[in-house]
Parts: structure tokens; sequence; C-alpha cells
């Protein structure tokens, strides 16, 4: 009857096994579920001493080995170490495996001999050797002490082992595992909370049974009330950490509030923000308020935009928290940054926890003594500033975190929607600036058109009676006089003539036209020209690019026009540059780009080099209409033209085309296009 004292722990334990079970129900961790099994082990074990007499020997078995993996799982939880390089194995697990197997034999030979004998001396062993190097390796508790502690214990174990004192092994044993779990709980919670002091004493008090096997026989009076006093111990442990549980999710809960009140605020702050722009305002006017309200909101100081230029190259946009030197060094480094690397799929994106931000470390990319690393600017959170159709339009740079906890994907969630919405105010200011260029290049072209038909009249008389005088006068000066008004006059017609083209493009046949062959062509039309001139002449296209449905005699027009204003412009370059013309092609979705830079000072107003009689040239020189006529060309097409100046010098016009549609999963037209 005397071990029925058993009976009450026992079923304290069942109900807080019970607890436990509900506790991990709630929140499915590994720590959970390891101090789960840890307790319906200590339970079972429980049982299987109150209810099997002690001579069974597969109760005893079955009793000793619960009580040894029992200590191992509540060690694991709070140790989750791990050994391998492909499979992430826990130390627990090969640690454990020595244990078991002499718990086991324990069970079934308490005093064994021969092979039996040796075979625990080298479970032992190997078990000393596994502690070793799970202690070797970065922990919670100094490594001094996590490899000097398995020495401690594992001699004197080999020592029992080898004088078959194996009952005795297996209590310093746990002894031993049960104080370094103490300290491990002391150590990963760092507070001095209930649940902390109730869960380490118990697990310290819980070694005491060693120190009762020195002092004390079965058959001391003592005996019995200690082990009544150290089976409450056990109930102490698991209300103690039932208590741990209940104080993390009250942390959590407090945390979560928390976050949630900083999310609140840093959406409230963005609100403010006003991303509207105006036709003839650039959006980038509104990247610094941008960054600014970042730095201010956001879980980070130090924010930075980078847009991707016409070249493909990151560019710095705006910056906040950041000096000029720092950010005249990231413009500079930005260069050399992989597109591709931070245009990886999203699901390949690690440590932050989101699906659109990851972290990057710049110190691949830069040299030592780069400014970038003299102001610890080389870890930092990336964003992708995407196009709806997912096309990589920029990256929103982030660094400085404000406080030291880790964040979370919650965390974040505000700067994702932040980044979602500029990246859609922008596309749309880029799409209402290029209707509205449409709107006022179409207004434009209708005025010309009407002016033309006008003059057309009026000029052919004054051309005929120019011609006429020239032939009927006999005056040298008045032949010359009427010369000069006759090569006048055409002039001005030729200028009516372009103005009647933009406005109103004359139908012309369109075919499909293998992209490759009309670079190729227009390159061997100009290389020889640029050679001469000193003009070094780059040409990027793949073999691969995608037909389109065009006039091939107005698309050798229009890139050969634009050639020539690009070889125009390089007579300007600084003479410390190498004079560059640069012509590349390549597919976008279902768009292709064809891309014209060189080396020259830039465009004064890009965002007018296509009206009509815009130019940059002396008075008389020529009318610019040139580019607009390559404008009107293009459109015809339906496709669109821009043009952007570059950093530190040089501009680039590009011209935007559908690709074939047939190519596009839709038949292509059998019919030319309307004008």
């Amino acid at each position: 009857m005397e071990d029925y004292y058993r009976v009450p722990t026992l079923v304290l334990l069942g109900l807080l096994v019970a607890v436990f079970a509900a506790l991990y129900a709630r929140s499915r961790t590994q720590r959970r579920l390891l101090w789960l099994i840890g307790w319906t082990l200590v339970t079972a074990r429980l049982a299987i001493l109150t209810t099997i007499p002690e001579h069974n020997i597969a109760g005893r078995v079955a009793a000793e080995s619960a009580r040894m993996m029992a200590a191992i799982m509540f060690l694991g939880a709070l140790s989750p170490v791990t050994f391998g390089n492909r499979i992430k194995i826990p130390y627990v697990i090969p640690f454990s495996i020595p244990l078991l197997f002499f718990a086991i034999s324990t069970g079934l030979d308490p005093a064994p001999s021969g092979f039996l004998h040796f075979l625990n001396l080298l479970a032992v062993v190997a078990a000393i050797a596994i502690a070793l190097d799970w202690g070797r390796r970065r922990h919670l508790l100094p490594i001094w002490f996590t490899v000097t502690w398995p020495i401690l214990i594992g001699f004197p174990c080999l020592y029992l082992a080898y004088i078959d004192s194996n009952e005795m092994l297996l209590r310093l044993t746990h002894s031993g595992v049960s104080v370094v779990t103490a300290l491990l709980v002391l150590a990963a919670y760092r507070r001095m909370s209930p649940g902390v002091i109730f869960t380490a004493s118990g697990f310290l008090i819980w070694s005491l049974p060693l120190l009762l096997g020195f002092f004390a026989s079965g058959d001391d009076p003592i005996w019995v009330p200690a082990l009544r006093i150290l089976n409450l111990m056990k109930v102490m442990t698991a209300v103690g950490m039932i208590v741990l549980v209940l104080e993390d999710e009250a942390r959590e809960n407090e945390a979560a509030q928390k976050r949630d009140r900083r999310a609140r605020a840093e959406m409230e702050e963005y609100s403010k923000l006003d991303l509207s722009v105006e036709p003839h305002h650039d959006f980038g006017i509104h990247y610094k308020d941008v960054c600014h309200a970042i730095s201010a909101a956001s879980p980070y100081r130090q924010a930075v935009i980078l847009l991707l230029d016409v070249e493909h190259h990151l560019r710095v946009a705006a910056s906040c928290g950041i000096n000029a030197a720092l950010a005249a060094a990231l413009d500079s480094f930005s260069i050399h940054l992989p597109i591709e690397e931070l245009d990886r799929p999203r699901s390949k994106f690690r440590d932050v926890g989101t699906a659109n931000i990851r972290r990057v470390d710049l110190r691949r990319w830069i040299q030592t003594g780069d400014e970038l690393e003299l102001q610890n600017f080389t870890d930092v959170s990336v964003i992708p500033i995407a196009a709806r159709t997912g096309a990589l339009q920029g990256i929103l740079m982030l660094a400085a975190l404000k406080d030291e906890e880790s964040l979370l994907p919650e965390d974040l969630l505000p700067l994702e929607l932040l980044v979602a919405r500029v990246a859609a105010a922008r596309e749309n200011g880029l799409l209402l600036r290029r209707v509205t260029r449409s709107e006022k290049l179409a207004g434009i072209g209708q005025l010309a058109g009407g002016v033309a038909h006008e003059l057309n009249n009026p000029l052919t008389v004054v051309m005929g009676y120019a011609e006429l005088i020239q032939e009927i006068s006999s005056e040298e000066r008045i032949r010359r006089d009427a010369s000069i008004i006759r090569s006048e006059s055409h002039r001005m017609k030729q200028i009516i003539e372009s103005l009647a083209r933009f406005w109103k493009p004359s139908p012309s046949p369109v075919s499909s036209i293998a992209v490759p062959e009309l670079l190729a062509e227009v390159e061997s039309m100009r290389r020889g020209e640029y050679e001469r001139r000193k003009i070094r002449f780059d040409v990027v296209f793949s073999a691969e690019l995608p037909r389109i449905h065009a006039n091939s005699d107005q698309m050798r027009q229009v890139l050969l026009q634009i050639l020539d204003n690009a070889s125009s412009s390089t007579d300007e370059t600084q003479a410390e540059l190498e004079k560059r013309i640069r012509l590349e092609a390549k597919r976008t979705d279902d768009r292709l780009q064809i891309v014209i830079s060189n080396s020259g000072p830039g465009f004064s107003n890009p965002d007018k080099i296509f009206d009509p009689f815009f130019t940059v040239k002396p008075p008389g020189e020529a009318p610019g209409l040139a580019l607009s006529l390559c404008y009107s060309i293009i459109r015809e097409q339906g496709g669109d033209m821009s043009a952007s100046n570059l950093h530190p010098c040089g501009a680039a016009v590009v011209v935007d085309l559908p690709i074939e549609r047939s190519q596009n999963g839709v038949a292509p037209p059998s019919s030319p296009l309307p004008a």
C-alpha cells in the first residue's frame, strides 16, 4: 500500500498533461511539443511504478526508459542545436540513443556481465562523446560549462558502469541533465518571473535523488517522505512550465498590441502622403516625402528609393537618414548591384519573413574601406518596386533598425502597402503624362494641319510668281532676290508638308518585321560613319527578339533619325569622356523596347523633346520636326516614345512597341493598321 503515495501526484500530473496538450493545440511549437512528450513520459512512469510490481521486467524497462527520455525531451526543448549540412538533425536524437539503450539494458539486467557489460560501457562512452560535441557548439550557456559538465558527469558514470552500479548511474545522468535543463531555463528566459523560478527550482530539486542515493537506502524511514516531496516537486515544475507558457503568451499579446498600435500609427502617417501628381509635374517630387515618412514612422531610420534608368541601372531617386557622402557613394555603387539578385522569385527571400522583403548583405559587392562600409551601411532590407505586370521598376532600401528586437512579417506590412501604393501612383502618373502628351500633340497637330492647309495655296502662288520673276527679269539683283524667295518658299513648303504628315500621316503598308535584321541593317548604315568620327557604337540585342507588326521603311527612318540626333549630341561630349552611342533592344513582357543613348550633354527639357518646332539647334539650322514625326510614326504603330537624361551625363530615347500578337497568343491583323 505504501506505493500509493504516488497516486495524488499521478492524478495532478495527468491533469497537467491535459493542460499541456491544450496549450500545444493552441500554438504548435517544437518546445511545447517536447514538453508535452516529456510530461506524458513522466506521468506514464509514475503510472507504471504505481500499478506494476517492481520485479516485473517489462515494467522496469518501461519505467527506466520513460525517466531517461523525459529528461532528454526537457533538455532538447531548450537546446535545439543541430548538426548536418543538408539534413539538420537535433543533437537530442543521437544523445538519446545510447542512454535509451543503457536504460533498457539496466531494466532487463541490473547487473549485466560479459558482452552486455561491454555494450553498456560503450553506450556510456558514446553518450559522453555526443554530449561533448553538443557542448562545443554555440549554445545558450557558456561553452566552458557545456564542455566541462559532460566531463564532470561522464567520468563518474564510466566508473559506475564499470562496477555495475547501473541504478546509481541512471540517477547521476538524470541529475546532470536536470541541472543543465534548469540553467537553460534561466539562460533562455532571462527574467525572474514566477514561471522561471518555479521551473528552474523544480529541475534543480528534481536532481536530488542522486544525493538521496548516497545518504539514504531504500529501507531508510526518510526515503518515502523524501520521494513524496520530490514527486510534488514534479508537479511544481509542471505548473512552473505551464506558467512559463502563459507568461510567454501574455508577453506576446502585449507585444502584438504594441505592434498593432505602431502599425496603425505608421499607416496613419503614410495616409497623409499626397501621391497625386499634375500632368506637367514629374512624380519624382514625391519620393523625398515618402522617404521622410518612412524614416519617421517605420522601424527603420534610413530609407533610400532607387529606380531603374533606361540602361537598367539602379539610381538613387531620394533618401532620408543618410548624409550626402553616403548618398553619393550609394548612387555610384548601385550601378554595380546585380538586378537579377534583387529580382529573384519572391519565395527565395529570407530572414525578414515576408513574401516581398529580403535582407541583402552589400559586403559581397563593396571593397574594403568603401564609404558604405565606413558608415556601416552594409546590412539592408530591400523591397522591390514593381509594376502591375511584375516588372521591376526599382527598390526601396532600408537600414538602421530603431529597435534591436527582431521584426515579424506583420511589422513590415505597412511598408509593403506603401511601396505598392507608390508603384501604382508612379505608374498612373506616367500613364497620365503619356495621355496628356498625346492630347497636347494631337491639339498641336490639328492646329498645324489647319495652318498648313491655309498656307499651302498662298505659298504656291508666291513660289509661282518668284519663279516667273526669275525667268523674265533681266536684272541680276532681282533674279537673285527672286531665287532667295523661291528657295525659302520651298523650305516653307517642306515644313508645311511635314506639319501635315505630323497631323495625319499617310497610310502605309505594314508587315511582320524581324527586329534583329532591322537593327543589323541600321547598324551597317551608320557604323562606318561613326568609326570615321571616332564614336564608339555599341549595338546590343538578342537574335531571339520577337517580331513586330509595322512599316519597315518608317521604322528604319525613325531609328536612323534618332541615331543622327544622338551623333550630333556626341559632338558636345565632355573632353575627358569617350564619344559613345548605344543601341539596345530587349523584350519586356509583351512589348519591345529599343533604347538609343549617347554620351552628349543631355536634353534641356526631355518632356518637350517631341513637341513640334522644339529644337536645341541654332535658329534656322533645323525646324525641330524630326523627332515629332518619329513620335507620330511610332504612335501610329501602336507604340510610344520617351526621352530621359542619364547620370552623370548623356541622354536616351526609348521606343516602345507592341510585339506581333501571334507571339502573344493572338493572330496578327490581316490588314494595315489604320492611319
